[in-house]
Parts: structure tokens; sequence; C-alpha cells
């Protein structure tokens, strides 16, 4: 088996120990690696039961197979376990350059469970691990931590940290890797928080990367890397970042303004957009290992009230989230808010998410200035968000940091019914920053059934709907109209299955819309040596969907939670879309057709489990 290291390193805190395992040989053909890997783990050694935030909970970071390839945009990697914001099996992604360093140290993923009687930091060199005792981190920022930790154990080394969110248990805080790529989604840093687990450091010698077929694997990335290179989609987001294209999503409808109230608002389109920030801002590109295409932003402020030193600046989900999303069309503020999110190690979407709600609900009366620690809440007011809220959630101080520290929709239980109304989010996970009604009506379904919740880089079908994505090999040569329910249905069981395939292989999104089909399967077959066909390898990507399913119906939830909240699914009242219905219902039944799935249960048939070989673990997952 070549691509993979055939190790995984488990992990006991409570006992201090760690130890190398190899998971059995056809898990990597038929799960991948990443998150589909990491969800037949915890199936084999998971934990149903076990509160997200409890020790016996089990935390995984996995790799695919690609990771140390130098290839553009396969750097990525997997955090997963029991999501203590949703509830139920999560996972997300993140780039950057730990991925490759723990490939080159001998291993595909590592395992933790447990918890350290002090904080501690997981030290991991060539095949080797350790755990320090380092209880002077715990508190401090992950810019501070971040830096502590490279003088200790070398510049080289790469780093995962968390920041006071994830020791305080916000239900979304993220986990940071060299203080600018981030595990955004799923509060991840809080479960790494609750074990007192502080940092993961890398440092292998090792660069070596072990190919099945190394003439044609280095053929093919030859190719690949040239084309990427070369892409004139891809140089507009090197050239201006991820939010090179705000200016056009706007005239879309696809950029929520005002926690999802608007679809249209001109003057901000222009100040937030990428090349603005290029304009004002940025010091020079970055990029996750390998990557050509360098849409990360370092950027610099040097006066007025946002004023921050040369460091990671934001994306676009970022600009949006404390940019339209709460009223403001201050670029410099999305930049501090986004900094300080980084170092306090929380999401920016489900911050920006759930402070807009909170927004929304003092402009509707149902939280007051008792509930906020004295200040007046209002859309814009971007410097009270720097200024108190943000620390608040943090730290969870007052009666506003802790009323929003649980996520938007945990606060709307707490406020009452009237403020859940304006809850935007599925299954628990705030929505990013790409309105369906105008972004695509087929973002909406893929939002909903999807097992993360509101997620958008769970499939590629905002790309297919953009007209990004051609392939006919597979049966999608379709010119899809973004504000229609035509070929939604249809074209969200191949995006289901892409994703499926692109976060288990843990390819970038961006990189990915430039590799073909046949060359997704040539990737997996000089690398990895599975001897796929095309039919094979979208068979993969689909039993992993059927397997994260199984895992949330084993978690409570069924057909009936394949749903988003009803404001993205009220007509909007302004720009491209406005007064065009998204004809949710008619999509979900289709899909639920298409994918064979039950309209009570949300599950397959036993025939379309043994079909994709997943009756084992139908049998452990279903029968407890």
């Amino acid at each position: 088996m070549k691509g993979s290291t055939g190790h995984f390193l488990y992990v006991d805190l409570s006992d201090g120990l760690t130890n190398s395992f190899c998971p059995p040989i056809d898990y990597y053909s038929r799960f991948i690696g990443g998150s589909g890997f990491a969800a037949r783990l915890f199936v084999e050694r998971g934990n149903f039961e076990a509160d997200p935030l409890d020790p016996e909970a089990l935390l995984t970071f996995s790799l695919g197979p690609f990771a140390g390839l130098n290839l553009s945009g396969a750097s990525r990697f997997s955090a997963a376990a029991c999501s203590p914001l949703t509830g139920h099996w999560a996972d997300s992604s993140c780039g950057g350059n730990f991925a490759p360093e723990l490939k080159f140290a001998g291993f595909d993923g590592i395992l933790v469970s447990g918890k350290a009687k002090k904080p501690s930091v997981l030290v991991i060199s060539d095949h080797t691990a350790k755990i320090e005792t380092y209880p002077e981190l715990w508190g401090l920022g992950v810019e501070k931590a971040t830096a502590t930790l490279k003088q200790k154990f070398g510049k080289a080394s790469k780093t995962l940290v968390i920041g006071p969110a994830g020791e305080n248990l916000v239900k979304f805080a993220c986990i940071m890797n060299d203080g600018h790529s981030a595990f955004g989604r799923t509060g991840l840093g809080a479960v790494m928080g609750s074990k007192g687990l502080k940092a993961i450091v890398v440092r292998a010698k090792d660069r070596n990367f072990l190919a099945e077929d190394p003439m044609a694997c280095r053929k093919l990335v030859s190719e690949l890397n040239s084309r990427i290179k070369e892409s004139v989609t891809l140089s507009v987001m090197r050239e201006n970042g991820t939010a090179a294209n705000l200016e056009g999503g706007v005239h879309l409808g696809d950029v929520p303004i005002r926690n999802f109230t608007s679809n249209f608002w001109e003057e901000m389109a222009e100040a937030l957009t990428g090349s603005t920030l290029s304009e004002k801002y940025l010091k020079r590109r970055a990029n996750c290992d390998f990557c050509s295409v360098a849409c990360k932003r370092i950027v610099e402020i040097t006066q007025g009230p946002f004023a921050i030193p040369k460091g990671p600046g934001p994306e676009y989900e970022t600009i949006v989230s404390f940019g339209s999303l709460i009223g403001s069309m201050d670029l410099a503020a999305t930049c501090k808010a986004g900094r300080i999110c980084n170092d306090l190690g929380m999401d920016t979407i489900s911050s920006g998410a759930t402070i807009a709600w909170a927004l929304e609900a003092f402009e509707n009366g149902d939280i007051g200035v008792k509930e906020c620690d004295g200040i007046q809440l209002k859309w814009g007011d971007i410097n009270t968000i720097i200024d108190h809220i943000l620390p608040s959630i943090a730290y969870k101080k007052g009666n506003l940091g802790s009323l929003l520290s649980d996520g938007s929709v945990a606060a709307a239980k707490k406020i009452g019914p009237s403020s859940q109304d304006y809850n935007v989010q599925a299954k628990g996970l705030e929505a990013p920053m790409h309105d369906p009604r105008g972004g695509g009506h087929g973002l909406a379904l893929t939002y909903a059934v999807s097992h993360r919740g509101a997620c958008h880089v769970s499939s590629p079908m905002l790309f297919m709907e953009m007209g990004a994505c051609y392939y006919p090999e597979v049966g999608f040569d379709y010119e899809l109209d973004p504000l229609s329910s035509e070929n939604k249905a249809e074209s969200a069981v191949l995006a289901m299955a892409l994703g499926a395939l692109e976060n288990s292989a843990c390819l970038c999104q961006f990189a990915d819309r430039e590799i073909s089909i046949p060359e997704w399967v040539a990737l997996f077959n000089s690398v990895a040596g599975f001897n796929w066909d095309i039919h094979d390898m979208i068979k993969a990507g689909r039993r992993i969907f059927y397997l994260q399913r199984l895992m949330n119906h084993r978690y409570g939830l069924r057909a009936e939670d394949d749903k988003i909240s009803s404001r993205l699914l009220t007509p909007a009242v302004d720009g491209a879309p406005a007064g065009i219905v998204i004809e949710f219902e008619k999509m979900r039944t289709k899909f639920y057709n298409l994918m064979d799935l039950n309209p009570e249960t949300g599950i397959p048939s036993r025939k379309t489990l043994v079909d994709y070989n997943l009756e084992i673990e139908a049998d452990i997952i279903l029968k407890g």
C-alpha cells in the first residue's frame, strides 16, 4: 500500500500513553482517508453514548492519501468527532502545513481519548510521540502559544493549537494550524480543550513520498500543477483571495446581509470585495504546502481603531461574517475581527452568525439590555463586537457571553420560540456565507442533507451551480440555473459523492475544479494503487455518505432533520432572487428517491447497504 503509511497514532491522555496501530488495510480503499476514514475508525473504536466533552469522547485527525504529495490543493486533512455544537457526528477540514508533516513523521492520523491531568502538548517526531505537561501555555492566545511552541521545538515544527475559547469549552471553538489555517466548523476546539490538550506539535526529518506508480504519478502531478497554476479562475483568486468574487456574489444575491434579511447592498460589495482588500491592506500572499494558488492573505493595518500588525488576513467567510452579515461595510474591522477570532480560537462563521442572531433578537425585543450586560446591540456596531462581544463569548463572561457561547441554536432555545424563526442553520450548524436563494437552490438541498449540517464544503454544489464543474463521464453535463430546482436533486446525488471523496481524499475544492473525473481516478490509482475505475470511485464516495448518515441515525437524526431554517426558504425581498420560491420539498423528495433513503428514517435500505458493502458497519451502528 502506497500513499499512506499504514499507521495511526492512538493517544490516551488519561493514562499518558501513546501507541501506533495499523487499521485494516481494506479501510483505505473503502473509506480512503480524512472524513471517511475517521468515521470508520469511530465505528470501530468510538463510544456513541459519550457526551462530546466527556473524556471518553474520541477526537480523530485523519490525512488523505495525497498528503505530502507535491500537488496544489493536496495538503488538507480532517478532524472529526461528535460535535459539541450540533450533538451529532461531524468533521472539519483544514489546509496549511500540518498534514504533510504528519505523513512524513510516519502517521496517517491521530486518535485522541481521555483527559490529561494537567494542560498538555502532544509532541510527534519520526514514528514516535510523547505527551508533555505544559500548564504555562494554558490561557494563552493562539498567536503567543504558537510562537512559544516554535521557540521550544523549532521554527520548522508544525502546530495545532486551541485558544481560550477551546479551553473554556465554547461550542464553536476551532483548532488553528500555525495561527492561520483552521479546523473552523463544528466546535472541535472545545473537544480538544475538554481533554486538556492545548496543542499538537509535529516535526519530521524524512520528506519522502512513496507512490504506487511513481512515473505515472509524477507525470500526472506535473500536468495538474501546470493547469492549476495557469487557470484563469484560480489566478484571480491568487490575485485577490477567496473574496475575489464577493462583488459578483452580491449581484447574484448569494452574499447574506443583516442575518439573511436582504440579498443586495451595492455599496458594501465594492467596500468588502477582494480587490479592495488587496489595494488597501495586502502585504503578501500565502499558501498551503505545495500549492500555487496562494489564496491566503497576509495583511497589515497601520492606523485607526482597527490597526493590526502584519499577519493572517480574512478569507471570504470571515469578511462576510463580520461585514454584511452584521450590517457593516468596514473592511479594516473584518480584518481585526478575524484576527481576534483566530487568537481566541473561534470559528468566524458561527461567531458572526451567532452575533447576527443576537443583533436581530435585540432589535425584535427578544433580548434586552439586561441580557446584554448593559450594552445596546446595533447593526453595524463592529466596535462593540470586537471590544466586548467576542471576548465575552470566548471567556463566557456575563449574561451575553454565556448566552452566545453555545451557538445561535442553543441561544434561541433559551430565549424562546420567536427567536428561533430567525436562526439560520441546518442540523444545528450555522449557515455559511452563501445564501441558497441567490447562490443556488441546490445549495439549500445539500445544506439540509449534509451530515455536518449547513456546510458549503461538504459538497461542490456551489461550484456546480456556478457553472464551474463539467463531468460528462458521470452524466453531469447540465447547465444549471441557480434560481431553479430543475436537475438539482440529480446534481446533489453526484455532489454528495464528490464531496465525500474530496473530504476523504482531503483535496481543496478550489484546485479540484481543474481536475477531471478520469484524472481523479488516475491520481488514486497512481498514488494509492486502488485499481479503480470511475464507477468504483463514485461508489466509494457514496459509501462514505451512507456511512455518515448511519452514524447520525444512531445519534438520533431522522429524515425530518434534513431541513434548513425557514428564513432560507422565505423568498428574498430584494436583489436578483427577489420573490423566487425554492422548491425544497420537491428537491428533497426526488433526492431521497434517487438515493434510496427511507422517508422516515433517512437511511438507505438493507439492499443498498449490501450493494455498498456496508452491512457490517450497519450492524455495528444500528444494533449498538
